[in-house]
């Protein structure tokens, strides 16, 4: 089974976290493109409408290599010049709405996706059916995908930046790369704790968070009830965005990551030094209800993952071969 990400096979479509309000002094646009990535998208923009990248807004970054339907925001006053730009470059601008303030990084309830994979046995139907009970029961491991690294090259200028060492460039590229860097860091212990049978957990010290509220509590004693929930999919353990405000685990989890710093060259005290705030992120994610239909060769996916978790993961996790797309020079 194989996944060749592209418009044809691949769409992803944010569920806003909150409805528009109409009225304030900026403007939000409910967009549809295929072809670019989010960032060449927004440098496009900002070129065009003369702007500063901080007054540019977005929920998150959508592959090049996709129909996406997105979110941006910005200032109100330009919105007729924006609607023009973002329609030369053969974006669709689905409608306009005003708001009281800019769209932030991670404001969204997920990302709704639809993915068409290709087939090579009719067993693949039974197999694939079966794996999406076991993850909407189970959840799969929360892992970056393999987009989010790109080439390698903003890994290790990333690191700089984590250390405080900045280098020229726009600050939102430099933001990016330390971003790139920490997902590394996190993936990492991910696959430790995956090698060491402590996938999903959780073990003691463990910085626990319930999946429905958010609510976060530190695992002093991993008892029945807690791993009764923990499989439930009630709460799960979270992992590290390394950064300077990262509130921390205990015990056992505490050693684990500080393990992973290690093997970077770093240790608790850079972290605590280091001007990205850092965050808890889920070790697991939940699937929701798994939508699956199969018509000859190909079987086609819909399901609802939270802010920040791939679909390339997901299928990956199913036993799919994901074969990424050729790139051209241009994001």
């Amino acid at each position: 089974m194989r996944f060749r990400q592209s418009p044809r096979t691949f769409v992803v479509e944010e569920v806003p976290l909150f409805e528009v309000s109409g009225r304030g002094d900026h403007v939000y646009l409910w967009t549809r493109r295929a072809g670019m990535s989010t960032p060449f998208l927004l440098k496009q923009l900002q070129r065009a409408l003369r702007v500063g990248e901080e007054d540019l807004g977005c929920a998150g970054h959508k592959d090049r290599d996709a129909v996406a339907l997105q979110t941006f925001s910005l200032p109100g006053r330009l919105e007729r010049r924006a609607v023009q730009v973002l329609q030369d470059m053969g974006v669709e601008v689905l409608w306009t709405k005003r708001h009281a303030h800019k769209l932030r990084t991670g404001k969204l309830r997920g990302n709704r996706f639809t993915v068409t994979v290709e087939l090579d046995f009719p067993g693949d139907v039974e197999a694939l059916e079966a794996r999406c009970v076991l993850a909407e029961r189970e959840g799969f491991p929360n892992a970056f995908g393999p987009q989010r690294f790109a080439d390698g090259s903003a890994i290790e200028e990333g690191r700089r930046a984590f250390l405080g060492i900045r280098s020229r460039g726009p600050f939102r590229s430099s933001r990016f790369a330390v971003s790139v860097f920490q997902s590394v860091l996190f993936n990492d212990l991910l696959e430790r704790r995956q090698r060491l049978g402590l996938y999903p957990g959780p073990v003691q010290g463990d910085l626990m968070k319930k999946h429905e509220t958010g609510g976060e509590f530190v695992a002093l004693d991993v008892d029945e009830a807690l791993a009764v929930r923990t499989a439930a999919l009630e709460t799960s353990p979270t992992g590290p965005i390394f950064g300077g405000k990262m509130p921390r685990p205990e015990g056992r989890a505490w050693e684990l990551e500080t393990e992973v710093l290690g093997r970077h060259g770093l240790g608790p005290a850079q972290v605590s030094a280091a001007r990205a705030p850092g965050a808890r992120r889920f070790l697991r994610a939940p699937t929701g209800p798994i939508e699956l239909q199969a018509e000859g060769t190909t079987a086609r996916f819909g399901f609802l993952l939270p802010p920040g978790s791939y679909a390339s993961v997901l299928l990956a996790h199913f036993g799919i071969e994901v074969i990424p797309p050729e790139r051209a020079s241009r994001d």
